[in-house]
């Protein structure tokens, strides 16, 4: 596959300054995360937004334990850990 000056596949979409993410977005944008890199076995847990702005979430095992704790800025996607 060749690369054509930087091109993406979908660089007909253009990216938004403001994303507006609600919290049923940044579900689908995790969830297809996760299938992208082929885990079928975590889930997307707990996601609403947060007393400072972002939007938080967990992922978590089948079972419900949570793996890890995350928030994901509304307007950038910029994801961040925090547990």
């Amino acid at each position: 596959m060749h690369h054509h000056g930087g091109m993406r596949p979908f660089a007909l979409i253009y990216r938004q300054p403001d994303r507006e993410l609600s919290p049923a977005d940044v579900q689908k944008i995790v969830e297809g995360f996760l299938l992208w890199n082929g885990n079928h076995d975590w889930k997307v847990t707990d996601v609403a937004p947060t007393t400072d702005g972002p939007i938080g979430f967990n992922l978590a095992t089948q079972n419900g334990s949570v793996v890890a704790k995350f928030t994901m800025d509304p307007h950038t996607g910029k994801i961040a850990r925090v547990g």
